[in-house]
């Protein structure tokens, strides 16, 4: 009886299989707990890592793709800008700053969403864009989305304003 916790312990290190590598006929790996005559057996066991995503690629994600389909036409919406809000400074060096558009509730099937920035629009029912701050001047910009109907009623306008500041070169020595 005084010897079962070692026979228990090395009962346990038998257990542990270790892991096979072999190829089938078409080349492929196949990896096993069992050995076959011309498997290897793998050191270390192989792990994939799947890295995980921003949270804003994962709010944009989950935007519904299609359209409300509902029969009760929304009478007011939440827009929600990923990445920017009011009054943010962005440096004219800048790498491109992707956004995103959030609605609650989804864009109804009879309206249409439109993306502006400094009254040009940039994108029309496409809920993340691009803004590229080397493209734009210094000082300050509007980024406005706005929910119209098919007959051109606008239903809800968002607005965010921000800004470009751009390095000074005065004082330099070069």
């Amino acid at each position: 009886m005084r010897y079962l916790p070692i026979i228990l312990l090395c009962a346990v290190g038998f257990a542990q299989a270790g892991i096979y590598k072999t190829y089938d006929k078409n080349g492929n790996a196949v990896f096993s707990d069992a050995p076959t005559h011309d498997a290897q057996e793998v050191v270390e066991k192989p792990v994939m890592v799947v890295p995980a995503l921003p949270k804003t690629v994962i709010d944009l994600k989950t935007q519904p793709i299609g359209k409300n389909t509902s029969a009760t036409e929304p009478i007011d919406y939440q827009v929600i800008f990923s990445n920017i809000k009011t009054n943010d400074t962005l440096r004219k060096e800048d790498n491109a700053l992707p956004v995103g558009v959030i609605l609650n509730p989804p864009l109804w099937k009879e309206h249409h969403l439109q993306i502006s920035l400094d009254g040009k629009q940039i994108s029309k029912d496409s809920f993340s864009f691009v803004i590229e701050p080397t493209l734009l001047e210094r000082g300050q910009h509007r980024l406005e989305a706005v929910i119209i109907t098919n007959k051109k009623k606008i239903v809800k306008t968002e607005v965010v304003d921000f800004f470009i500041q751009q390095s000074s070169v005065a004082g330099k020595k070069g």
